[in-house]
């Protein structure tokens, strides 16, 4: 058959005739024509797509049954030369098992397993194939995957081998995303469920009881994510073991501690709790397992370990020094109510003067909370005095400093790919690649590899993942490796992938565009052979950009007659340091438009030229920033941000959903933004909509937050300290919570604090997130230590959210009270921020304001002040309550003191 007539017979013929005709071919002849079939077969499906979705009319050549072409392609072509699980190809008129027996292509094996691999969801094919003869089982992870895609059941035409070796595979398969037993059972119904199959196989002797406990506990310490992890620990519980099958376990769930699935370590703790009930948990081993548990992020976990050394400790007092040494490793615990924990068991079991434990003591005395470094530092006899400055240390200035070889810039380059959202790191690398990129070609094997891997997982995680820059970052590696084209690598990341995956977006005007933009524009000066600098590249850890070195940069892409690129330009601009600016003017002759408004940006006098986003960014470097109209002219308007400063202004709110409540803050912005803005200014300007939570900002600051963001306009942090309200979800508990990343501007030198500072950090105080609550206690511990707290600031933003969005009061008075306890400074800050916060509070105040009342009370008490604020006693007697509320409120109002 040539290939006129294989084109005629493929797009004329009905697919049973095609099946027919191909059938009486031999296996190498139909080979020949595959290039044929996937050629016609592609056209196809291109047509349909052009009629349905563009309007076009049909070719005259359009195929007349389209699953004629299917059976064409399974008939000729290889596994390997086309998407063995697409819909498209696979016919439904024929069953696939009889046209696999017409043909008996020699790749069966193979097509089996690459079409679980391209569709899970056709294992019921499979089976129907292997019942056949015509394949084998797939041992690919895929096949499995397919059990998790349907509701649960044992498959008629593969029971045996399902009872046998796929459901014991369960266990060795975590799957993702939809296909997962977690995924499965959660939205299948209960009485469907593969936990409920399994238990009832165990119960009837179908499967073995014994061998399901043990695998549930293998499954568990394969780590497997933890959403997909959880249904491995409630299936144990389900099995709901006896106290000797437990008793038979014990070690296992002793070496469950380790696992870093926060829940995972809970479920054992609450086994060897079970087990300690009833006599116990062998001490040597349980003192041996248990500090990953002590040290979890977990604040119950911790404390449920400290409860179980405590009983250990009672029932074999011979093991209090081994019990008192485990327990000190709970101090590095982020809750300080844990460390406090960790403290009294030590002192109770009276080992605090052990020389061991001493030393132990004295290794996690700067990492304690400050008010257990007090504690600690009573007990240990040469610890230094605990103070302010002790305790929260004004951050050191540090130079940036570049690298200085090829060599370091690729291990820089390979570092960033593990830490992608290291925002000074990200900087040296890039600045690294442009010096020295050119020269490195030898040493770029090992970064092509890696790069390769995390961008296909990137893909394939699409935005699920927080961490914004990686593909970029992956892609930029892979350009310079290959020395290709970067949007070429960025591509693929681009197209959505499944159903409900959200590709990587690039807008030109977004951060990840204009970081894109800037990796193309620096990845071209490498490929051409140059060596140049990264004009925006930081010279401090501030995340600042000194302006003669910045002129500098810019003299040397002159010297090599360069045009630098616009979007490392822009970047530049917005990273301008404070300093010597004016002496940095007196040598600098500006030529271009570019110069002109770095010049501008310096303060000189120059009148806004083309360019609306360039204008913008100067005018908002300029310090400090005050209205120009010319600025206001270019870009067309009157814009917050752009040309006259933006005013922002907290508010708060009860948002309810059926009967559910929720605290919800907003923030205002003024001037008013106009509802149609240039797309072209992107983020130049710090908003597009008066912003309320989880609202779609647009292209602005709130698009993708990642600490590289954080680091880019360090003169204007409020900003991110904005977008960092919006993003915290009060109840969501995370491992290495993404929001932190809004938290590391405290810890660095030179922070400007203002409102947007003050209501995060009193929006953050109240998260259910332990890492997010005690990271804002040491932020605001650390600006009160270092003079940067403003009580009025911070009142103004608490009112809000405490008398008007019902926020949860009795974390937030906690962790509030930690900050008061550091010293008399922190408890005066805390002392007038509340004074300041109870003004005129609504008819109904809160249930649970009697602790912060309380709270405030003892503040007056132990400093001998009383409340500076004249308009808090009126509010305060208004309070008409009864309760730990109205009791304070009327001992506060009596309280005789003066007022500092």
């Amino acid at each position: 058959m040539n290939e006129t007539d294989f084109i005629r017979l493929v797009t004329t013929k009905s697919a049973k005739r095609v099946l027919k005709a191909l059938a009486d071919l031999s296996e190498e002849d139909r080979r020949k024509l595959a290039p044929t079939a996937l050629k016609v077969q592609k056209r196809q499906q291109k047509a349909a797509w052009d009629v349905r979705f563009n309007g076009l009319k049909p070719p005259v050549d359009l195929a007349k049954d389209l699953e004629a072409l299917g059976v064409a392609v399974l008939a000729t072509a290889r596994p390997s030369e086309y998407s063995c699980g697409d819909w498209r190809i696979l016919p439904s008129s024929i069953p696939l098992e009889e046209v696999f027996a017409v043909l008996n292509p020699s790749w069966m094996n193979a097509w089996a397993e690459a079409a679980v691999e391209d569709n899970p969801r056709l294992i019921t094919t499979i089976h129907a194939l292997v019942n056949k003869g015509l394949c084998t089982i797939p041992k690919t992870d895929a096949y499995i995957l397919g059990y998790y895609a349907g509701q649960a059941g044992i498959p008629e035409l593969a029971r045996t081998q399902f009872l046998a070796e796929d459901v014991w595979r369960f266990f060795e398969v975590e799957g993702g995303g939809d296909l997962s037993l977690a995924a499965c059972d959660k939205y299948c119904g209960r009485n469907v469920s593969w936990a409920n199959l399994l238990i009832e196989l165990s119960r009837d002797g179908t499967l073995d009881r014994q061998r399901l406990l043990d695998a549930s506990l293998d499954a568990l310490e394969r780590d497997f994510g933890q959403f997909r992890a959880g249904w491995y620990s409630r299936f144990h519980v389900a099995m709901d073991p006896t106290e000797d099958e437990i008793a038979n376990r014990a070690n296992r769930y002793l070496d469950l501690l380790s696992s870093p699935v926060p829940p995972t370590v809970a479920f054992a703790l609450k086994f060897l709790k079970r087990m300690d009930t009833n006599g116990g948990v062998d001490p040597t081993l349980l003192v041996t397992s248990i500090e990953p548990a002590l040290q979890s992020r977990q604040k119950s976990s911790a404390k449920l370990a400290i409860r179980l050394l405590k009983s250990s400790a009672k029932r074999h007092p011979q093991s209090m020094r081994d019990v008192a040494k485990v327990a000190v490793s709970a101090l590095i615990s982020e809750a300080g109510e844990v460390q406090a924990l960790a403290l009294d068991l030590v002192e109770e079991l009276d080992q605090v003067k052990d020389a061991e434990i001493q030393s132990r003591m004295r290794d996690y005395l700067e990492l304690a909370a400050p008010t257990v470094q007090t504690r600690l530092a009573a007990h240990l006899q040469d610890a230094p005095v605990q103070t302010n400055e002790t305790l929260y240390p004004t951050p050191v200035l540090e130079d940036v400093v570049p690298v200085a070889s090829a060599e370091e810039a690729v291990e820089t380059f390979l570092a960033l790919l593990e830490h992608c959202d290291d925002a000074v790191l990200t900087e040296r690398a890039l600045d690294g690649m442009a010096r020295y990129g050119a020269s490195a070609e030898p040493l770029l094997n090992p970064l092509a590899k890696r790069a390769n891997q995390l961008r296909a997982r990137g893909i394939d995680a699409g935005l699920e993942s927080r961490s914004h820059l990686q593909i970029p970052i992956a892609a930029t590696a892979l350009a310079w490796a290959r020395c290709s084209d970067f949007v070429a690598e960025i591509e693929p990341s681009l197209q959505p992938r499944y159903s409900g995956h959200i590709p990587l977006g690039t807008d030109p005007n977004s951060f990840v565009g204009m970081f894109s933009a800037r990796s193309a524009e620096l990845l071209a000066f490498v490929q051409a052979g140059l060596s140049v600098p990264m004009l925006s590249a930081p010279t401090d850890n501030r995340g600042y950009l000194a302006p003669q070195q910045l002129i500098q940069r810019m003299d040397e892409y002159r010297q090599k007659k360069l045009v630098p690129g616009q979007a490392d330009f822009k970047l530049a601009l917005m990273r301008l340091a404070p300093e010597d600016r004016e002496a940095a003017l007196l040598d600098f002759t500006p030529e271009t438009e570019e110069e002109r408004a770095l010049a501008y940006a310096m303060g000189a006098d120059h009148i806004p030229e083309k360019d609306p986003q360039l204008w913008a960014l100067a005018w908002a470097s300029r310090l400090p920033c005050r209205p120009d109209p010319a600025v206001q002219k270019l870009v067309g308007n009157s814009i917050p941000g752009a040309g006259v400063p933006a005013i922002y202004t907290f508010h708060a709110e009860i948002r309810r959903i059926d009967e559910f409540f929720w605290p919800m803050p907003r923030v205002d912005i003024s001037p008013e933004i106009p509802k149609h803005l240039p797309r072209e200014l992107g983020f130049a300007v710090p908003a597009k909509l008066a912003h309320t939570y989880l609202g779609d900002p647009g292209v602005s600051w709130f698009t993708h937050p990642s600490p590289w963001v954080g680091l880019l306009r360090p003169s204007q942090s409020e900003l991110f300290f904005l977008s960092g309200i919006f993003e915290l979800e009060l109840d969501q508990k995370l491992t290495n919570h993404f929001c932190l990343m809004f938290l590391d501007p405290f810890f660095r030198p030179g922070l400007n604090t203002g409102p947007m500072s003050h209501a995060m950090l009193a929006w953050y105080l109240a998260s259910a997130d332990e890492g997010i609550g005690t990271s804002s206690v040491d932020a605001l511990a650390t600006i009160i230590a270092q003079r940067m707290f403003s009580p009025t600031e911070f009142a103004t933003a608490a009112r809000q959210l405490v008398f008007f969005a019902a926020l949860p009061l009795r974390r937030w008075t906690k962790r509030l009270a930690e900050v008061a306890g550091v010293s008399a400074q922190h408890g005066k800050a805390v002392r007038r921020a509340l004074s300041w916060m109870l003004v005129d509070l609504p008819d109904d105040v809160p249930r649970d304001l009697g602790g912060l009342l309380e709270l405030l009370h003892e503040l007056c008490t132990a400093s001998g002040t009383g409340l500076e604020n004249t308009d808090t006693v009126v509010a305060l007697n208004n309070i008409k309550v009864a309760g730990k509320t109205g009791k304070f409120a009327k001992k506060l109002v009596g309280f005789i003191g003066p007022i500092d």
